[in-house]
């Protein structure tokens, strides 16, 4: 990764800067007063990047008083260029973005050269940054252990303990990757142990069933005798219930034909019958006395009828008469009791009359006359009241009279009623009468008809008796038939449960030969499975820490001691020396992978931890050069980008040329080197500065 470009807008310091192009510039120191914003330009460089900044939060990044900030940084990584643009807002509405952008391949690292820029970013803000850190192959963590020596944590990579220091200085190597293969190889593992683990449940399974061979062998023979005596008893049961069912074949055809001699009895006694009863109508036509008086007896009732008819009408007219009557007297009564209301109102007039006047004329009348008057007003009233109920008890007695009188007719009416059917009756014994002879002689065809029914009715009755005692016979032979039926379907059932059985027994003895083959087979998956899984877990160990990876760190061990000791001897005139130990011995005399520092000097050999001030500084940066040079060589990473943030002032005069020495030495192993600095005398030890100044309206940035 080589900056390109850098733009901020309201980022710590920084409200509206002129953008920093990185263009030209190999060895650059940048210059400022504290505070000016120096180690913030690089906070603005690492936030882009990953998101991380020396902030605990990223609303600290904001400047003050504004609500919104973003970073754009354009890098190269090998022949291609990128750019990064991350803003966030604060306060109401806050929010995130980040934007990862390629540019066209043909696109100019010259500065000012126009560019198109395609976006890469994924869906999310995770996601796209994913993406960065897998192109870059480079995480915060190993950047500012390596490439970025952070204002006052220039020991952040010897301080750490010894196992950290082996794990970024394996980030370093990108040995993550073999940590990924380590993880699929357990995987790998895993699902072959889980599969190992099935099988060996399955092997279990077909064994403890291929154990059972002697005991299915066993209920074999059993399940065959029992077919056979099952079989046995069967036939012979089949044997009797076949006599039995001859039986009720014959007894079927018995019943029928008792059907038909029943239903030939029935009409025979039907058509008997029917014959008596003709019989007895033809001998009472034939009897000439009977019909006379019978005659006779109907004309006489019809004579009764037509003298009762009479009297209807006599009764009818009566009636008539008393309802005339009747109507009459209640017209009467209406009219009486009008005339009586009107009477009784006059009464009441003169009654209450106050003057000497009559109310209903005017003219004059005296006291006396008007007492007259009242006194034959009343008399005419009571005569009135003694004609309506004269009246009433007179329509009493009618009303009576009506009733019994629609009695009577209601009585003549019912026995009227008969007069029709008897005239119809006299006529048919008037016509019977002459037909008599006829009748006589239809009694002799009828008798001979009958006898000759009689004749066959017993007939029938003899062969249906005859019959009956024939199946009296098949009946004593089906009497236990119901018994014998159950027995049968028993044995039937027991047959078929028993050949069930056998064939049960004999599919699993079929399935324990295909157990065999099973198991077999099962073997042979087991086994090639054991072969994958060593296979596997030599993998494994090869992949892990103390494989591959490890031989990969013992490689690069040695070359991080020469460069590191390459530095450390121009800064220190050749007086110190330092060395890794990548394993201990423990106590319990087992070996531990480590990543110690010793160091040599006029004194001895130390410990790192034994050093500090000026001394550890020059450690750390033989170490963090060292490291950085490894990174900017790793294949895939391409970093070739070097900053230094301080550290300087724990050195005297000769420290500090020796340690710009250094830093002018490794620049060939770099494309960009930025050291930062407020220490004046530093300020012209490089060829180029980039100038951070305080001002009213933000920090402003300058290159000379």
């Amino acid at each position: 990764m080589i900056p390109i470009r850098l733009e901020l807008t309201n980022f710590l310091p920084y409200r509206d800067p002129a953008p920093l192009d990185f263009t030209g510039i190999h060895v650059a120191v940048l210059a400022g007063e504290n505070g000016a914003g120096k180690s913030s330009l690089l906070d603005a460089i690492t936030w882009a990047v990953w998101g991380r900044a020396r902030s605990k939060t990223d609303n600290e990044l904001v400047h003050q008083g504004q609500s919104e900030m973003r970073v754009e940084f354009t890098f190269a990584l090998g022949e291609q260029l990128y750019r990064i643009f991350r803003g966030r807002r604060v306060g109401k509405g806050a929010s995130s973005v980040l934007d990862f952008q390629v540019a066209d391949p043909s696109a100019s690292l010259r500065a000012g050269a126009q560019v198109h820029w395609n976006s890469i970013a994924e869906a999310t803000i995770p996601k796209t940054q994913e993406k960065i850190v897998r192109l870059l192959r480079l995480t915060y963590e190993t950047f500012i252990n390596s490439a970025y020596l952070m204002q006052g944590k220039a020991d952040e990579f010897t301080g750490k303990r010894p196992t950290e220091r082996k794990q970024v200085l394996a980030d370093i190597l990108g040995l993550q990757e073999w940590e990924l293969y380590e993880e699929r190889a357990k995987e790998k593992i895993k699902n072959i142990d889980h599969r190992l683990t099935g099988l060996d449940a399955v092997l279990k399974e077909i064994e403890t069933e291929l154990a059972r061979r002697r005991e299915y062998e066993h209920e074999l023979t059993q399940a065959q005798a029992e077919v056979i005596e099952v079989g046995e008893r069967l036939r012979q049961a089949e044997a009797g219930w076949a006599q039995i069912d001859a039986a009720r074949q014959a007894m079927i055809a018995l019943e029928r034909q008792v059907d038909d001699l029943s239903k030939r009895i029935r009409d025979a006694e039907k058509e008997i019958a029917t014959f008596d009863a003709d019989l007895n109508e033809a001998r009472s036509r034939a009897d000439e006395v009977s019909l006379s008086r019978e005659l006779g007896a109907v004309q006489q009732h019809l004579a009764a009828l037509d003298s009762l008819e009479a009297e209807r009408e006599r009764t009818t007219e009566t009636r008539q008469q008393a309802a005339e009557l009747a109507a009459q007297l209640r017209g009467q009564n209406e009219a009486t009791k009008s005339e009586a209301d009107a009477l009784k109102k006059r009464v009441e007039m003169l009654e209450t009359a106050t003057e000497p006047r009559c109310p209903t004329c005017g003219e004059p009348l005296a006291e006396a006359e008007r007492a007259r008057l009242v006194g034959e007003l009343n008399a005419e009233v009571e005569a009135r009241r003694e004609r309506y109920r004269t009246n009433q008890t007179q329509l009493k007695t009618l009303s009576d009279e009506q009733a019994t009188l629609d009695k009577s007719l209601s009585q003549m009416s019912a026995d009227l009623r008969e007069k029709p059917q008897l005239i119809k009756q006299a006529a048919e014994l008037q016509t019977a009468a002459v037909k008599a002879s006829e009748a006589k002689e239809r009694i002799a065809v009828l008798v001979e008809r009958r006898e000759r029914w009689v004749t066959s009715l017993a007939t029938d009755q003899a062969q249906h008796e005859k019959l009956d005692a024939e199946a009296e016979q098949y009946t004593t032979i089906l009497l236990d038939s119901g018994a014998k039926q159950q027995a049968l379907d028993r044995l039937r059932q027991d047959d078929t449960l028993a050949k069930a059985r056998l064939g049960a027994t004999q599919q699993k003895l079929a399935a324990l030969e295909n157990l065999f083959k099973q198991r077999d087979a099962k073997r042979a998956e087991h086994n090639q499975l054991a072969e994958e899984r060593g296979m596997y877990e030599e993998l494994r160990e090869a992949f892990g820490k103390k494989g591959v990876p490890a031989l990969m760190i013992e490689a690069a061990v040695p070359e991080i001691e020469a460069s590191a000791n390459a530095l450390l001897t121009r800064m220190t005139a050749g007086r110190m020396n330092l060395r890794f130990n990548t394993q201990r011995e423990t106590q319990a005399g087992e070996t531990r992978e480590t990543l110690d520092i010793q160091i040599s000097d006029e004194l001895g050999t130390r410990a790192y931890e034994m050093y500090s001030g000026g001394e550890a500084f020059r450690i750390n940066f033989a170490v963090r050069v060292a490291l950085s040079q490894l990174l900017a060589r790793r294949a895939g990473t391409q970093l070739q980008t070097l900053i230094i943030d301080e550290g300087f002032g724990v050195l005297d005069s000769v420290g500090r040329e020796r340690l710009v020495e250094a830093i002018n030495a490794a620049q060939s192993d770099f494309q960009r080197i930025i050291v930062v600095t407020h220490i004046d005398e530093l300020k012209d030890a490089f060829p180029a500065r980039i100038e951070i100044t305080k001002g009213p309206n933000g920090s402003e940035i300058s290159v000379a």
